[in-house]
């Protein structure tokens, strides 16, 4: 979650059981001052690295590689839609389409829904560092009550009538069919996917969206990976602005209606096992240079290190998240774990 968290590739092989523990917390590749780099969405392409993250009009960032140096790029959008009104844009994702065509998905506040409610919009650009242009016309999610023009994808069976979406990842499944994952916020929590059209600007034609879980508990910040014919869902779960937010991932066998309703929520980055990082969640998972796969996930920093433990960012003052990178690896079962963690040089 956004407010004060996308790809299928290859893979690491190294055996796993339980959580590797980090003797001490890595040092985050990039945290500018100010709001930080939260939710980071991070891509890479022609041997560099692209990310984004929430704020203002989407704050960008490119490094050469994933530890660094990353280099400010100023925001991505070069306006916010017509139908959101003034605010931050939450949870940024960044897909590429094809060698010309991206899309950054956001999730940005409207009217006519309960206070901090948002929508999700989508935008375009001819390069990973935009400029990217508002797709016209209305959200591409949004429930029917917000004040907006018509959204592709209402929420049909949404759990509650007012509140919003946010933390939207595209995914493209094996056969090249293009998804929008995203999340409904306010409890209980639940995790959607619909169908895009092959830009990923619009749902697809007599495409519907439908739940993949739901829970009491907060589950946000959804990103989907298809590994041995599985979907491997990453997630994050808890309450965002406390070092106990985590990481976890879940397994299914298909993508129908409450997938992942029943199966087994798996723990994968904790304050614990990475060596006391304040709350790693909001993770993305991108290609590396070497063939492998990379994790970039934020977490909350007291000045130069992790904020201590029983730091609270809704009432405690000082705080901002920071862009974290650790290895993704897959053991024998395939089921995926994090045994390294990466620093800048």
């Amino acid at each position: 979650m956004a407010s004060p968290r996308r790809r299928v590739l290859g893979a690491f092989v190294v055996c796993f059981s339980i959580p590797m523990f980090a003797d001490a917390a890595p040092r985050p590749v990039f945290a500018p001052g100010g709001g930080g780099f939260a939710d980071p969405t991070v891509v890479s392409h022609n041997d560099q690295f692209y990310g984004m993250s929430t704020g203002g009009l989407v704050p960008s960032a490119q490094g050469n590689i994933g530890t660094g140096p990353w280099t400010a790029e100023g925001p991505a959008l070069t306006a916010k839609p017509s139908w959101a009104t003034s605010g931050v844009m939450w949870a940024p994702d960044l897909e590429r389409i094809s060698a010309n065509e991206w899309v950054v998905y956001f999730a940005a506040p409207v009217d006519g829904l309960d206070a901090n409610q948002r929508c999700i919009g989508a935008a375009t650009a001819n390069s990973p560092l935009g400029p990217f242009t508002p797709v016209s016309g209305g959200p591409l999610v949004c429930p029917g009550l917000a004040n907006t023009p018509a959204p592709d994808d209402n929420v049909p069976g949404r759990p509650l009538t007012n509140a919003g979406v946010i933390d939207p990842s595209g995914f493209k499944d094996s056969d090249g069919t293009r998804f929008l994952l995203y999340k409904t916020q306010q409890l209980p929590s639940s995790l959607r996917i619909v169908r895009l059209n092959a830009a990923g600007t619009h749902v697809a034609s007599g495409a519907t969206s439908r739940q993949l879980l739901r829970s009491d508990r907060i589950v946000e910040n959804p990103v989907l990976v298809k590994r041995a014919g599985d979907y491997i869902l990453f997630a994050s779960r808890g309450p965002y602005n406390q070092c106990t937010y985590e990481t976890i991932w879940m397994r299914a066998n298909g993508l129908g209606t409450n997938a992942f309703n029943t199966v087994t929520q798996h723990l994968l980055l904790t304050d614990g096992n990475t060596g006391g990082v304040c709350g790693p969640g909001g993770a993305d998972i991108a290609a590396a240079l070497d063939g492998g796969q990379r994790i970039f996930f934020h977490g909350w920093l007291c000045g130069s290190g992790p904020c201590p433990v029983n730091f609270d960012a809704q009432t405690d003052d000082g705080g901002r998240r920071g862009m974290y990178l650790g290895v993704l690896g897959w053991d024998s079962s395939d089921n995926p774990v994090v045994n390294k963690f990466l620093s800048p040089e």
